[in-house]
């Protein structure tokens, strides 16, 4: 064999040329680009999921807080010494002493354009002790009013003592639930005569009869809290009666609702 010619192929073996260098970085950039797309694409998904999550926890827990009290209202024990309770609380509290009305009607934190949902009733015994909304430990001969009310992006709630006309745990609202937009309730009355079930939902305004209301209806607006990408639809959102709401702060929504019969009420 020829020595010359076997260091020359041998020559030729080593490295790379600077198109097939080119060639090769081309290549690679391409791969690069497309796992990129892939994990990006996978990482909005996942915050996408995540947000659709949050939401929808946000809503069912704000409902359960709401229908929990709801439930309960107008109870007592059946050895409670006292005038049975309202079953809710008025909007403009009518009915009650006007320094009631003025300590519990006059919230300046409340979001405008939302309701509130003010129910009365002894709180059961469940853990060995009774507790209000916010989970404070209450005497065995005390009637509540527990209200719910949106403030600051956030469904709170606040308990106000019959007994001794004070707030238990002060007049601030303490946040239960983030991420909730607004609140909304409707009550059901009878116009057909039939005492025990409701045939219509009117507004707070439209009561004339706060005695007369057996169900009420409560819808809550929750978001993800924390916006998304890509921004989902701007769209309008209308919960029961009231006037159409938007958002463009990039969060997703969605309005959960339920109707709550008055068991407290014959």
């Amino acid at each position: 064999m020829n020595i010359r010619n076997l260091t020359i192929t041998r020559r030729t073996q080593l490295g790379l040329s600077l198109i097939e260098l080119m060639v090769a970085m081309a290549l690679g950039l391409l791969l690069m680009t497309g796992v990129i797309q892939v994990f990006l694409s996978s990482r909005q998904t996942y915050a996408a999921n995540e947000a659709m999550g949050r939401l929808q926890e946000n809503g069912r827990f704000a409902l359960e807080f709401v229908a929990r009290s709801a439930r309960l209202a107008g109870y007592t024990d059946p050895v409670f010494e006292g005038d049975k309770p309202l079953t809710l609380l008025p909007e403009d509290c009518s009915g009650f002493a006007p320094d009631v009305k003025e300590d519990i009607c006059d919230d300046p934190k409340h979001t405008p354009g939302t309701s509130t949902a003010a129910f009365v009733y002894q709180p059961p015994i469940t853990d060995g002790l009774r507790r209000d909304c916010q989970g404070t430990a209450v005497a065995d001969d005390t009637l509540i009013i527990s209200q719910y009310l949106i403030s600051a992006g956030a469904l709170s709630c606040r308990s106000y003592n019959l007994k001794t006309l004070a707030w238990i745990s002060g007049p601030d609202a303490q946040e239960l639930i983030s991420g909730v937009d607004s609140l909304q309730a409707l009550y059901g009355i009878n116009t057909s005569g039939d005492s025990r079930s409701a045939n219509q939902y009117v507004s707070a305004d439209r009561v004339t009869n706060w005695n007369n209301v057996r169900a009420v209806r409560i819808a809550v607006l929750a978001n993800s809290v924390e916006p998304l990408t890509p921004a989902p639809a701007q769209r309008n959102f209308v919960l029961l009666d009231a006037a159409p709401i938007s958002f463009a702060d990039n969060r997703a929504r969605q309005i959960f609702s339920t109707t709550i019969q008055l068991k407290n009420t014959f």
